[in-house]
């Protein structure tokens, strides 16, 4: 018997000298670019951070996090961001049930402050906290995923989230009682809907907001009998803290000003976060939950076996989250190309009452000719961000494909990604390349970056934005605007779909600039003698249709 492989094996002296002496963010970007090139080691590189998470969980038993000054102050120890980032740690390789009692000790230790005037920024570090506990929650919840739909909570798993469900209760009636904003709300609203969804299906919300009509917008296109805004506000920024953290108050006046400007439709999924949680408790509390838009999503990211019953629990959950027993657009997404039961899915989404209108996500022609083929109604595909899907000026993969299948059975594109995770702004108009090993340089950045690199590089694309900036002037908006429009312009484009910092920052104003205007023969001629420059037939041939990189 030939002798069995050493589970651990011995790193080399010089890998290891590389390890000990590269800068933080080298050897983070090294560890990017393994897993990216070999993601057979993401396995190894999860087990290894689990053991290391394992045979270090002592450092932070009893752990001081919130500490009081001499003068009575109350600040944030050094261990406070210590514990929150084990805490992401822990959620991202697959430990969120034990993250759960570590978010408890925080909540357990924030109940017991009492702050006085002047306290602002350790409200700021303790509102971050919230978006901890959802991504968390969020975790848990992917864990339920069977191949039959989804399974309940076991009793071993409900102990965790009861706790924690304690303990942020306990922690809200304590900030009230001082006369203190609950900034853990979001945290509280998402456990109470995973640990007793009957509780969170309550009718209204404590916060009060302003709101005014939504106002007459200046582009629609028409989905059946809806019309509906050419632009779509997206929420999977809802989805992680890294985009920001807002408490739910402020949140719920932003809706309100995104619906006043007449930006009425809104895009969510079920798994981003606590995005159809908040979107449903504003628009069961607003005025003008009938001019109110919800696009959400139904994602099958692992294997499973479609039943009518599998089907309509998640459909269930969607309404149950929105709070409503209609939903306005239900996209669905299918990973597993090589098993037909997308097909089935479909077939018994289209029956189901509740779905006002489904739509696909992620889709490539060849399969969303198939859904239609097999009698399914098909009103939208969602093209999503990735380095790889988007539907902008850089990558136009549906414009070589997709736009004649979709103009021939009046299907309309909601695309997103169109401005490169912001790349494709004024403020990048003659600027070097970004530094990739920049603090500020997320990872969503360094991915749109090496798209432009394959496109063309930074040199054309410099002349692209000087392009795009020239024809902003003349029409008075800017690049971001011109880039948006260059899409708006294809016929069987529905809407644009920009992402929206929710409680964070503001740019509905900006975005409604990209529509009631068209780019003129001139503008498309500039823009499409730099295209023609550019490798954009050879990225569809490399990378295929819409949706391939996630398959």
């Amino acid at each position: 018997m030939a002798p069995s492989k050493p589970k651990a094996g011995h790193v080399n002296m010089m890998a290891d000298t590389n390890i000990a002496n590269l800068p933080i963010e080298g050897l983070r970007a090294v560890m990017r670019g393994i897993l990216a090139n070999r993601p057979d080691c993401t396995p190894v590189f999860e087990e290894q951070t689990r053991q290391y998470l394992g045979e270090t969980a002592s450092r932070f038993s009893n752990i001081t996090v919130i500490d009081q000054a001499a003068d009575g102050s109350f600040q944030t120890t050094g261990a406070f961001q210590q514990l929150r980032k084990r805490v992401c740690c822990m959620v991202g390789c697959g430990m969120c049930y034990q993250a759960l009692p570590l978010l408890q000790e925080i909540v357990d230790q924030v109940s017991q402050i009492k702050l006085g005037s002047g306290q602002s920024a350790i409200v700021d570090q303790i509102a971050g906290v919230d978006g901890d506990i959802i991504q968390a929650i969020t975790a848990v919840q992917k864990t339920l995923f069977v191949e039959s739909g989804s399974r309940d909570l076991s009793e071993t798993e409900r102990v965790p989230l009861e706790a924690l469900l304690k303990s942020l209760t306990a922690c809200k009636a304590a900030w009230v009682q001082n006369s203190l904003p609950f900034v853990l709300e979001r945290g509280l609203e998402a456990t109470i809907d995973l640990v007793n969804p009957a509780l969170a299906a309550a009718p209204s919300i404590n916060e009060s907001f302003s709101e005014k009509a939504p106002r007459a917008i200046s582009e629609t296109f028409q989905m059946a009998n809806v019309q509906l805004p050419r632009v779509f506000s997206g929420l999977w920024q809802l989805s992680s803290p890294a985009w920001g953290i807002a408490p739910r108050s402020k949140i719920m006046q932003q809706f309100s000003k995104h619906v006043e400007s007449g930006l009425t439709a809104f895009d969510m999924a079920d798994h981003y976060g606590d995005a159809e949680i908040l979107f449903g408790q504003y628009r069961s509390s607003s005025a003008f939950s009938d001019s109110l838009f919800a696009a959400t999503k139904y994602c099958v990211f692992h294997p499973m076996t479609v039943t009518a019953d599998a089907i309509r629990s998640k459909v269930d959950e969607r309404c149950q989250r929105l709070r409503t027993d209609k939903i306005d657009l239900l996209q669905f997404h299918w990973q597993f190309y090589n098993d037909p039961q997308y097909i089935d899915a479909l077939k018994y989404l289209q029956q189901d009452s509740r779905i006002q209108h489904l739509g696909l996500c992620n889709f490539d022609t060849e399969h969303m000719q198939k859904a239609i083929e097999s009698g399914v109604k098909v009103y939208t595909n969602q093209v999503q961000a990735n380095e790889r899907s988007k539907f902008s000026l850089i990558d136009s993969r549906p414009t070589v494909k997709m736009v004649e299948f979709c103009d021939k059975h009046d299907i309309k594109l909601l695309t997103y990604g169109t401005l490169l995770g912001g790349l494709l702004a004024e403020k990048w108009v003659g600027q070097a390349a970004p530094d990739l090993y920049a603090e500020t340089m997320t990872p969503s950045l360094r991915k749109y970056f090496a798209m432009i690199q394959n496109w063309g590089g930074w040199d054309l694309f410099q002349e692209l934005l000087r392009t795009l900036q020239s024809i902003g002037r003349k029409h008075n908006v800017s690049v971001s605007n011109v880039a948006t429009r260059w899409v708006l312009d294809f016929k069987c484009v529905g809407a644009v779909i920009v992402g929206a910092r929710m409680g964070v920052s503001e740019q509905s104003e900006e975005n409604l600039a990209s529509l009631g205007w068209s780019l003129d023969a001139e503008d498309q001629g500039l823009i499409q003698a730099i295209l023609d420059r550019s490798s954009r037939a050879e990225m569809f041939e490399s990378l295929g249709d819409c949706g391939g990189e996630y398959r």
